[in-house]
């Protein structure tokens, strides 16, 4: 098999759906493909319908919503194709855009995670790409026309070089992967894709971003269907940058990063916080009074455990890598 297409999902079945659609229709004159979905233990049946729609297609159930980097290990573990492409469920999928990176990895060994413009519905593009943080810039999301620098090489003029890239569109070669244990299941949702990229330039790798090959990411998906999920989400956006911190960064640059998002979570948090907690009656902003009260709880459970792993990962009862000491 050359291609094990994997796509964690929790819901947003409509979006799915026209994922699943557009994989269908390749025809696989050029590749062999299998799509792998796993379903982060979402609890609808939902899901049989589209089971019973794409026959040709794996279905499988975790016992557990581990988050974005366990679900895709999940799926990885049953793959057998050659290469492995993690695909968001609210993406839309070309053959022929998806033979140019498995062309890519294919022919380059120092391609170790290759990816691609991602179109939204306004056309714009996703911010899919950025450096790794630093003490000078905490914030890793970039656009690629300013930060990335061009490399002519002999598979595309229009291969880019950047940190990483985002784990919504992430082809990778499956002995890498194995290589480099997968994704970290201490990461729940976010900073994953941060992380495994972080560990391939590690072991030498090229991360890779094709300008010329695109796919259109219909952005939000089930992490912004109400008020409490996403304070859930943005919540885990800030616990993750805490723990790639700490798992790639020494000394002073390490206390001093985590010292600045925390200052920066209760300061502007408590600000937002209490002007969502007066207009409760607005979604939008009283989410930002939950994402506070999440913030703080995290903050005090991290501190008494002195671990900065999420209690949403599957690794937070085990001795995790993410020990504040």
């Amino acid at each position: 098999m050359d291609l094990s297409v994997i796509i964690v999902c929790y819901k947003g079945w409509d979006k799915l759906n026209r994922c699943l659609e557009s994989l269908d229709s390749f025809k696989g004159e050029k590749f062999s493909m299998e799509v792998i979905v796993v379903d982060n233990n979402s609890g609808d049946k939902a899901l049989d319908k589209l089971q019973e729609k794409f026959r040709k297609f794996s279905f499988n159930r975790n016992s557990v919503n581990g988050g974005f980097a366990n679900g895709c290990n999940f799926g990885a573990a049953s793959s057998t194709g050659d290469n492995l492409l993690f695909l968001n469920p609210d993406t839309v999928a070309r053959e022929a855009e998806v033979g140019k990176m498995l062309n890519a990895v294919r022919s380059n060994k120092d391609f170790f995670i290759v990816s691609c413009r991602q179109i939204l519905k306004d056309g714009k593009d996703s911010n899919a790409t950025g450096s790794f943080p630093g003490l000078l810039h905490q914030h890793t999301s970039q656009k690629p026309s300013s930060i990335l620098m061009e490399k002519v090489d002999e598979v595309s003029k229009s291969a880019l070089f950047p940190d990483w890239v985002s784990g919504s569109v992430m082809m990778i070669r499956k002995e890498v992967f194995i290589k480099l244990n997968g994704f970290d299941e201490d990461f729940w949702m976010y900073s994953e894709d941060v992380d495994i990229c972080r560990r391939a330039r590690n072991l030498g790798g090229e991360i890779v971003f094709f300008t010329d090959v695109t796919i259109d990411h219909d952005h939000g998906g089930s992490s912004r269907a109400d008020p409490c999920t996403t304070s859930i989400t943005k919540c885990e956006v800030q616990i993750s940058k805490h723990l790639f911190v700490h798992k790639h960064k020494s000394g002073m640059e390490r206390i001093c990063m985590h010292s600045i998002l925390i200052a920066d979570n209760l300061i502007t948090g408590f600000l937002t916080g209490i002007f969502g907690l007066i207009f409760f009656f607005v979604p939008l902003l009283f989410v930002r009074f939950l994402i506070f009260i999440r913030i703080m709880n995290y903050y005090l459970v991290s501190f008494s455990r002195k671990s900065w792993i999420s209690n949403r990962s599957v690794n937070f009862n085990k001795t995790a890598s993410g020990k504040l000491y």
